[in-house]
């Protein structure tokens, strides 16, 4: 509480993982193991920046993953008898998530919701993923067949996309009081409450679009992710892929097509270089680095998908690394489980 009576925000949890640096993988991993699951590489490369928040019977992780291959299997439901729920949206990027052997490729906006007592699977090529971890007693006191859910792509509530009410939430999160978050919780499990009564047919992730635009969007989105300091205007990513604009536009329509992909992955990636400890590089060289035209563009893009500037994202950086009380690590991570489990 600060001086003037206002409830204070929770400032975050930190830590940014490159598998350069030792044994960050190894790190990733036993943070996963705290949540009940197992991680695995995924490839060759490996680098995370991750920031959480704990609420009493709430948690909230905000994470950019490359490169990581996420599952909680029966031999984990057994060992730590978990029971939350956790929902996971995609801010951008490339990930595939759901059922083990039903795993489906998310869209920006997307909210897929997964019960601990279940299998579950989530695959990170390049991707902003934000979770959040709800206790079983409150989300079922208000979602009682929410468990039908599990592993399934919401569609739209009465009050619209819950996905898009969660990164909505998460852009104002920096000032978020401690004392709100049953307010959060309260919405997003009435959200579940609506959406809880809606047909099977409403799942679907893909209605309409082929199996050619799938692959397509991903050679794009891949080509985007490798390229991002280059032309990436449509002409030249429809190049890049032999097809035309308007093959590529119709490929693209899903996540808001190529210009609107091309910002996100800027933003993410600019998010990450800023993250990195130690670096004496300015703002305005990673946005070049990233293929922005200027600061005031970098800065635009960053806050319309974070909810700050570059420079405030930084400060707030260096303003918690000041405190080692704020450094995430397995063992605060069990604590937080634990109290949303009791």
């Amino acid at each position: 509480m600060t001086s003037s009576g206002i409830p204070q925000a929770k400032t975050p949890q930190r830590r940014y993982l490159s598998r350069a640096s030792g044994d960050s993988f190894g790190f990733y991993h036993d943070m996963i193991q705290s949540s009940g699951a197992a991680t695995y590489l995924l490839g060759n490369t490996f680098e995370a920046t991750i920031a959480a928040q704990h609420f009493g019977r709430l948690t909230l992780y905000d994470r950019q993953l490359i490169g990581a291959d996420h599952r909680r299997e029966p031999v984990h439901i057994r060992r730590d008898g978990f029971e939350h729920y956790y929902l996971q949206i995609l801010r951008s990027g490339r990930v595939v998530s759901g059922r083990p052997g039903e795993e489906r490729r998310l869209v920006p906006g997307d909210a897929i919701l997964f019960d601990a007592t279940r299998p579950m699977r989530s695959i990170v090529d390049d991707g902003d993923v934000v979770t959040i971890i709800l206790a079983r007693d409150q989300v079922e006191a208000v979602a009682p067949d929410v468990r039908r859910l599990h592993g399934s792509i919401l569609p739209g509530s009465e009050t619209g996309s819950l996905g898009q009410a969660v990164l909505s939430f998460m852009r104002c999160a920096s000032s978020f009081p401690e004392t709100s978050a049953a307010g959060v919780g309260h919405v997003i499990t009435s959200m579940l409450g609506q959406i809880q009564g809606r047909s099977d047919a409403a799942y679907s992730d893909a209605i309409g679009e082929s199996n050619l635009e799938l692959s397509r969007r991903l050679r794009a989105e891949i080509f985007i992710d490798n390229n991002l300091g280059s032309d990436l205007s449509s002409a030249a990513v429809a190049h890049s892929l032999g097809v035309s604009r308007s093959s590529l536009y119709r490929a693209m329509q899903a996540v808001g097509g190529v210009e609107t992909v091309v910002k996100r992955r800027r933003a993410a990636r600019l998010r990450m270089l800023i993250s990195r400890p130690h670096t004496a590089m300015s703002i305005g060289f990673f946005a070049e680095k990233v293929g922005f035209s200027s600061i005031s563009h970098s800065s635009r893009a960053f806050k319309e998908l974070y909810g700050q500037s570059p420079k405030q994202f930084r400060a707030a950086l260096r303003s918690d690394a000041i405190s080692a009380a704020q450094t995430l690590h397995p063992g605060r991570m069990r604590d937080w489980y634990g109290t949303i489990n009791d």
